[in-house]
C-alpha cells in the first residue's frame, strides 16, 4: 500500500486486536498510536496486522486528529528522527551507503539557524510525503479491510473518556504519551513550526489544502 515507507520500518495495517479477535485499533502514526498500544496491551489486546485476522475482525477503531496539529507534530518527529540524526530507530538513516564524514548529527538550534527560503520551499512543497508521521490519515484506512465497519474517534479533550467508555478500558495515569516535551530538540522544533505557521498563514493554508481528504473524512464522521 505504501511502499515508500517500508524501508523506514512502517508496517501498513498494523495495530492491536481485541482478545476475542473482533475489534482492531488501527495504528496511525502521531494519532496516539504509542498511547493506545500501551493502553490496549494492558487489557490483553495483541499487536498484529489486520489482514492476519480478516476472518474475525468485525469493527475497525480509527483515531483521527486535526491534520494541521498532526502535521506539526509529525514533521518535528521526522526531522528529529531522520534529519538531525544519522541513526534512525531501525538503524542507519542511509543503511546501504558507506559512512561519510558529512553525516554528522545536528541539534535543533543548528537546524533552525540554517533554515532559509530554500528549506522552507522544499518542506512546504512536499508537505505530507516525508514519512509515515505526516502521511495522510485516510490512506492508512481506506483500503484496509474495506468491508469492515469503522468506528471513529477524534483526538480531542474528550478522547480518553469516549474511547475508554466504548472499549471498556480502565484508566491508567502512566500510559506512554511519546511526548515531544521529553526531548529538547523536538520542543524547539515544535515551537519553531508553530511560530512559523502563525507568521505565515499562507503556509498553514498550504498544509490544510494538502490534507483536504483528511478534513473531509473527519467532517463525515462527526
Amino acid at each position: 500500500m505504501i511502499p515508500q515507507l517500508v524501508d523506514r520500518g512502517f508496517g501498513y495495517g498494523s495495530g492491536t486486536v481485541s482478545p476475542e479477535l473482533s475489534q482492531f485499533i488501527v495504528n496511525i502514526p502521531k494519532n496516539a498510536s504509542s498511547y493506545m498500544l500501551d493502553w490496549a496491551r494492558r487489557h490483553q489486546w495483541m499487536t498484529t496486522v489486520a489482514d492476519d485476522h480478516s476472518d474475525t475482525i468485525t469493527e475497525m477503531i480509527v483515531i483521527l486528529r486535526d491534520p494541521l496539529d498532526r502535521w506539526v507534530s509529525g514533521i518535528v518527529q521526522y526531522l528529529n528522527t531522520y534529519i538531525l540524526s544519522v541513526q534512525g530507530p531501525n538503524g542507519p538513516v542511509f543503511p546501504n551507503e558507506p559512512y561519510s564524514p558529512h553525516n554528522w548529527p545536528m541539534d535543533a538550534v543548528q537546524w533552525i539557524d540554517a533554515y532559509n527560503q530554500t528549506t522552507e520551499r522544499l518542506i512546504f512543497d512536499v508537505v505530507n510525503r516525508f514519512d509515515d508521521h505526516v502521511w495522510p490519515q485516510h490512506e492508512f484506512v481506506e483500503n484496509l479491510l474495506p468491508a469492515v465497519k469503522r468506528k471513529y474517534f477524534l483526538l480531542d479533550h474528550n478522547f480518553d473518556a469516549a474511547i475508554a467508555d466504548y472499549l471498556g478500558f480502565a484508566p491508567y495515569p502512566d500510559l506512554d504519551s511519546n511526548s515531544a516535551g521529553n526531548n529538547a530538540n523536538m520542543r524547539l522544533l515544535q515551537k519553531f513550526f508553530v511560530d512559523r505557521l502563525q507568521q505565515r498563514p499562507d503556509l498553514a493554508q498550504r498544509v490544510i489544502k494538502a490534507y483536504t481528504k483528511d478534513y473531509e473524512l473527519i467532517a463525515r464522521t462527526k
